[in-house]
């Protein structure tokens, strides 16, 4: 058994270049009699089951926990153990709210898990058909070894993967592993050449395929794991999705913010000579979580769920919330073409016919409404017709048909996907196969098959005893046609090899278009010209002596969108890729055509896609080392006959050159990229496993849609990136108030704080929530697509240099208001232990600046949110959110004018006021709070008046 025990190791034997004989050899097995009963006991226990090796299943209580991982959570939790810890149940009641709500939308948004292996068990196939001791059998699918004959027939799936041995008309949906969007015709002939990829071993079939005609034996040579489908379930997995940028720059800051606030109540106590009295540690506690953002994870929590209802109203389902940080940080898209680029139908394009100019055939999919264009000219369907040569073309492409059509716009139609496209031509010329019924009956259906290339149908002319022949296929009908039209009349063809030539030019200029090129041709005919009964007619003697009618182009057309949408990539500073199964020159055709390949912008500011070779197919790119592939100026823009393996080393590629890409896919074969890929993108019309494999699944299948799924993504990022600036810049202004405030000493050398801890906690969840909630959900820039991805991370130069910036006009401006009121103002005493509420008369001074100082911050911290609108751009301009967008967020607006108000009752309800928050009432401090908020807004123009000067690219 050691040649069987090679195959199922999965040993790497290039089955389908060895010839039949051999591989039966090597499996040692008999082709007709199959395996012997007796080994398959140790076959069964040598290779095992042929399943699918999953993982276990969702476990709610492991998602949950992973709610808790991240490094902000992780502080947040330290820093509410510490509040109960001092009895501050509060500050610790806030906190511990803020932690499960996050938990809780986290849990629910993520509870659908991947289900991988679960999806992949379930495409498997129940039970096969095998040939053992020379019987024929069925058995469960997982009782099938290597070495075992299977027999195959049309609607099956696949159990395991197969050499072919026979094959009649047999052919196979291979689009879950390759993506060829059409049935692949299967062979017996070995495959000679090196790197043959999956969509070019048509003597192969493998597991989880389906037939879809035909029938067929063949010698199972991998089976379970080492199948092509087990090695993408090993694949993806072995594949861990790592963190995005954000959650990396979030999860440092939160470490970094944590050791500065245990060093900022070192700070307190040091100040304060160690005394450890209740005011003080709940001074240092309060000023500790003053450094943390607290509401930060809950905004973005939010903000990322209102996103998802947003990108699900518009086709596109996000299944991780990270994804939305993932998406505007993408550089470069991986697509797919098969419905994704293109509609996924196929179409006729084109119809050439021998001495007339070349119809370009227009309209949208399966519509069966369009315009004939020559040389870009309309002409009218009657014009058409009355040539007796295109009208027999359009007989052919209806009557050679088994396709059905129903109602194409709602999409009724069924049948062989290049049938559907030559009934639809016929449809769009008022010729469809329902309007020959009462003319012709048809008598005999000679089928495709891979040997004859081509299909025949001879019908009857109604009441009469003529027959036609309407023939379609490959370019061997060429062989059997003897007489073109010209004028109507059947000529000879006076020259074979000019015809030829002339046809074969033609052929290779709907090649370059990328279509497929389908030679149509007919015959009339009668039993007396036969010689006998139409019933003994053979198909030999009737598919000769044809009449050439012309050419038709079909192909897959793009969708009306996906130019504009690739545009709109370019313009965004991402590059979009195309990984497709189809061939060179439809690749190239489509990728041109939909504005993938392109010559160099005119705009200098233009992303400039200016390669030697843009196509490559997947054999050449294979090929290549990791080194040579690096070594490249720029990776191939479309890489035909694509294979999953070649999907991973692209994803890869990218990484290596520090790229952050998207991958687009539909089938079991796109799992593993859409695992490695930064941002995965299933296909809703594809499989389960694709979609449990991706973060977004698309429910219209379109690119257009990634591109506006990456819009709202950038504008959910921008917006993220607005409110922890407002976050962040105030906290960083509470701190410099709050530990410069340490230097004001009372006469027993104490400390006396410029707030108390109360009004630490209210300022931090009631002023400052809120309006980083309202800036969440600010309506997208109008430069959010005209700007290179942001790839950095949330926190970049520009954004540390705002929050530093604002926080010490803040703090520098609310320390002066202090010093004011009490200085300037005020009598200069700063009583005794004025951190308590035991000394009311004597702290006077005190408590009225707390509640100068309490308000102007107030304010600041909220009118400040109108400053975040726009990083660059002043309040009073179009894009800073000036006089004409003021209100256009009404959740800003009534979140600032709400808050705006909260703290005035606090200072003047008595004993609210004096023993809760440590403040007294304010008459002409007024003038003060006024005069600073203002100031707070004149520094703030000038501030991002002076980055204009410097900073002259866009921003969002």
């Amino acid at each position: 058994m050691n040649g069987a025990n090679g195959s199922g190791s999965g040993s790497g034997t290039e089955w389908h270049a060895l010839p039949v004989g051999e591989v039966a050899q090597v499996l040692q097995t008999d082709v007709e009699r199959g395996l012997k009963e007796a080994n398959v006991e140790e076959l069964q226990a040598k290779f095992g089951p042929n399943e699918l090796k999953g993982q276990r299943g969702v476990n709610p209580w492991r998602v949950l926990l992973g709610q808790f991982t991240n490094g902000l959570t992780v502080i947040l939790v330290l820093a509410a153990a510490v509040s109960y810890a001092v009895q501050d149940y509060a500050e610790g009641g806030v906190l511990a709210f803020v932690i499960i709500f996050n938990a809780a939308v986290g849990f629910v948004q993520e509870f659908r898990a991947e289900k991988t292996m679960d999806a992949l068990r379930r495409m498997a196939s129940p039970t096969a058909k095998v040939i053992r001791d020379g019987g024929l059998s069925r058995i469960s699918s997982p009782g099938v070894v290597p070495g075992d004959i299977i027999v195959f027939e049309v609607g099956d799936v696949v159990p395991a993967d197969c050499r072919l041995f026979e094959v009649l008309n047999l052919e196979v949906d291979e689009a879950m592993l390759t993506g060829e969007s059409l049935p692949v015709a299967k062979a017996v002939e070995p495959i000679k050449g090196d790197n043959a990829s999956l969509g070019d071993r048509l003597n192969m079939v493998y597991s989880s395929t389906t037939l879809t005609k035909g029938r067929g034996r063949g010698v199972a040579v991998a089976t379970g794991m080492n199948t092509e489908i087990g090695k993408i379930t090993k694949s993806i997995a072995e594949t861990s999705s790592g963190s995005t940028p954000m959650q990396k720059r979030l999860n440092l800051m939160a470490y970094i913010l944590f050791g500065i606030s245990l060093l900022l109540a070192v700070v307190v106590f040091a100040v304060n000579k160690f005394n450890f009295s209740t005011d003080i540690i709940l001074y240092a506690v309060s000023l500790s979580i003053a450094v943390i953002p607290e509401g930060l994870i809950a905004v973005i929590t939010i903000v990322m769920a209102l996103g998802v209802r947003r990108m699900a109203s518009q086709r596109a389902l996000v299944r991780k919330l990270v994804a939305l940080e993932s998406l505007q940080a993408v550089t470069n898209i991986c697509s797919d073409k098969t419905g994704t680029l293109t509609q996924g139908k196929m179409t006729v394009t084109s119809v050439w016919r021998p001495g007339s100019e070349r119809v370009v055939v227009t309209g949208d999919g399966w519509s069966t409404t369009g315009e004939f264009l020559v040389r870009d000219s309309a002409i009218a369907p009657s014009d058409l017709l009355g040539d007796l040569g295109f009208r027999l073309l359009v007989e052919c492409s209806a009557l050679c048909n088994t396709a059905n059509i129903v109602e194409a716009s709602e999409g009724k139609v069924w049948g062989d996907p290049t049938e559907i496209a030559l009934q639809v031509l016929a449809y769009k010329l008022q010729m469809g196969k329902p309007s020959f019924r009462q003319l012709k009956e048809p008598v005999t259906e000679y089928p495709f098959s891979s040997a004859t290339k081509r299909m025949s149908m001879l019908y009857r002319d109604v009441g009469r005893d003529d027959f036609e022949l309407y023939t379609k296929g490959a370019e061997n009908v060429l062989d059997l046609c003897d007489r073109v039209l010209e004028n109507g009349a059947e000529v000879e063809i006076a020259s074979r090899d000019e015809f030829l030539r002339g046809v074969h030019e033609q052929i290779q200029v709907s090649a370059k278009q990328g279509l497929r090129v389908l030679v149509m041709a007919y015959r009339t005919v009668d039993e007396r010209q036969m010689g006998k009964s139409v019933t003994k007619w053979e198909r030999a003697d009737v598919e000769a002596s044809l009449v050439f009618l012309g050419l038709v182009g079909i192909r897959d057309t793009p969708r009306p969108e996906s130019k504009v949408a690739v545009d709109q990539c370019y313009k965004a500073g991402i590059i979009v890729h195309m990984l497709t199964g189809d061939h060179h020159d439809t690749a190239l055709a489509i990728a041109k055509e939909v504005g993938i390949i392109r010559a160099p912008p005119d705009r200098a500011d233009a992303t400039v896609v200016s390669l030697s070779n843009p196509v490559m197919t997947a054999p050449e790119f294979d090929a290549m080392s990791e080194a040579e592939i690096d070594g490249l100026e720029e990776l191939p823009l479309v890489i035909a006959r694509c294979t999953p393996a070649t999907k991973v080393r692209m994803i890869e590629a990218l990484h290596r050159r520090r790229k952050f890409a998207a991958m687009t896919g539909d089938g079991v074969n796109d799992a593993p990229s859409l695992k490695k890929a930064d941002v995965g993108i299933a296909m809703g019309a594809g499989s389960d496993v694709a979609k449990q494999s991706s973060e977004i699944v698309l429910t219209d299948n379109n690119f257009a849609t990634i591109v506006m799924a990456v819009s709202e993504g950038r504008r959910i990022f921008s917006n993220i990136r607005k409110f922890v600036l407002h976050l962040i810049s105030t906290n960083v202004g509470e701190v410099i108030v709050l530990i410069i405030g340490l230097a004001f000493k009372d006469r027993s050398g104490l400390s006396v704080f410029p707030l108390a801890p109360v009004q630490i906690l209210y300022m931090n969840m009631v002023t400052s929530t809120p309006p980083a909630m309202a800036l969440g959900v600010e309506a997208a820039s109008r430069h959010v697509m005209s700007v290179p991805p942001h790839t950095k991370g949330l926190f970049g130069k520009e954004l540390l240099a705002d929050m530093m910036a604002y926080g010490v006009i803040m703090g520098g401006l609310i320390l002066t208001d202090f010093v004011l009121v009490i200085y300037a103002f005020g009598d200069g005493n700063l009583g005794l232990e004025c951190n308590s509420d035991r000394n009311v008369f004597e702290c006077n001074t005190v408590f009225r600046a707390r509640s100068t100082i309490l308000i102007a911050f107030t304010w600041m911290m909220l009118l400040h949110a109108y400053n975040c609108r726009n990083l660059r751009a002043s309040l009073f301009t179009k894009d800073g959110g000036g006089a004409s967008k003021i209100f256009s967020n009404k959740l800003l607006v009534v979140s600032v004018f709400v808050g705006a108000i909260m703290p005035i009752p606090t200072v003047y309800i008595p004993t609210l006021n004096t023993t809760v928050f440590k403040q007294e009432t304010i008459s002409w401090e007024w003038g003060i709070i006024f005069v600073s908020v203002v100031a707070f807004f004149f520094c703030s123009e000038f501030y991002k008046y002076c980055k204009r000067r410097v900073m002259t690219n866009h921003h969002i």
